[in-house]
This record gives structure tokens, C-alpha cells and sequence, in this order.
């Protein structure tokens, strides 16, 4: 059993606020909610950063066990999401009108927001990782307070999302959409790549 330093938990926290990307989420969030109002948009930016701290949450007590309860392993895990995340830096490079189809009765906020754009399989599979290294009582509180602290930026992040949609206006917000878009699924595709050299060392040489 190892015990978790302070420089340590600081440094995963940093590693898994870059993962998250709360900024470059930003296009999508406003893709998704460009038909609401200024104050559903933040409501829903709030429970965005809540539903992430749920997800990351049960991922770090539990991810570990429900993997191996389904006989899925990470790197499997780690291509199945990337692929659905692809699909969405897609839908944003080709400029489609919504990724979803949002109603009253079905909301952006645990998917596709929360999972897997934010909560995605890369910040899944790091607080799998630290569970299974920081394995304490105290590490776990520990781990749990890392991801209060990233839903929080998160949150705080999405809820100011509709001042910076009236400062970029529409056709600058085009333009950002089409280079995050490209970005995710540069890193969606990278992220691929990486998995199944984990899973065929083979193509490494």
C-alpha cells in the first residue's frame, strides 16, 4: 500500500484538469445549448461539473471492479470511448447543426458532455490508475477531493460559457468549434493510436 504525497495528488490533479480541458470543451457546451437561454445554459453548466464529479467519482471507487466484472480491460476501454469521442470532433469539424438532438425531456449533460467529452475515457482510466496505486482509506479522500477540485474549474468554466459566446459572436464561435472539433479528434485519434500499441506492442517496433 502506497500513501499519497501532496506534490503527488497536486500533480494528478494538473493531469487530470489538462484531460478534462474544461476551455476547450467550451465549443461543444455552446454547439449543444445554442438554442437555450443564457440561464438554462448555465444551469446546465453547473450540472455538467456535477454529473463529471459523480462519474469520476464512482470511476475511482468503483471502475476498477466494474471492468473486470464485464472482463473489459483498459486499453479496450480506452478505444471504445476515443472512438465516440472522434465521432464528436466529427460532427464539429463538419459543422453540423447539433451533435444530439436535445429536447426537454433529454439534455446534453451526462452525455455527451459529462461522458465522454469531459469525463472521457482518458480521465477514466487516470483515476482507475490512481486507485489502484493510492489504495488507503485517506487516499481515497484523498482522490475525492482532487475531483471536487476539477468539477468546480469545470463547472465555474461552463457557467460563464454564454459571456464568452456574445464576446466571439456567431462566426468567431464557428471558427473555434471547427478548430476544437479538429483538435478532438486529432486527440481522440492520437489517444487510438496510443491504445493499441499498449495492445500490440508489436506495432511499436
Amino acid at each position: 500500500m502506497t500513501d499519497i504525497s501532496t506534490p503527488t495528488l497536486v500533480t494528478s490533479a494538473i493531469g487530470l484538469l489538462t484531460i478534462t480541458n474544461p476551455i476547450g470543451s467550451l465549443p461543444i457546451f455552446l454547439n449543444l445549448t445554442k438554442d437555450f437561454d443564457p440561464g438554462r445554459q448555465k444551469r446546465l453548466g453547473l450540472l455538467v461539473g456535477l454529473a463529471v464529479f459523480a462519474v469520476l467519482t464512482v470511476s475511482l471507487v468503483g471502475g476498477s471492479f466494474v471492468l473486470q466484472a464485464f472482463g473489459i480491460d483498459l486499453t479496450s476501454f480506452r478505444i471504445a470511448g476515443n472512438l465516440l469521442v472522434a465521432t464528436i470532433g466529427w460532427a464539429m469539424l463538419t459543422a453540423k447543426s447539433n451533435i444530439v438532438t436535445v429536447s426537454d425531456k433529454q439534455s446534453p449533460v451526462v452525455v455527451p458532455l459529462a461522458i465522454p467529452v469531459i469525463a472521457g475515457p482518458g480521465a477514466i482510466s487516470l483515476v482507475i490508475t490512481f486507485q489502484e496505486t493510492y489504495d488507503s482509506l485517506f487516499d481515497y479522500g484523498a482522490g475525492i477531493v482532487m475531483i471536487l477540485f476539477v468539477s468546480i474549474v469545470i463547472a465555474v468554466a461552463l457557467y460563464f460559457a454564454p459571456q464568452v459566446a456574445r464576446i466571439v459572436k456567431p462566426t468567431g464561435m464557428s471558427i473555434v468549434t471547427r478548430i476544437f472539433g479538429l483538435l478532438l479528434l486529432s486527440i481522440a485519434v492520437q489517444s487510438i493510436l496510443s491504445a493499441l500499441s499498449d495492445a500490440f506492442p508489436v506495432l511499436t517496433k
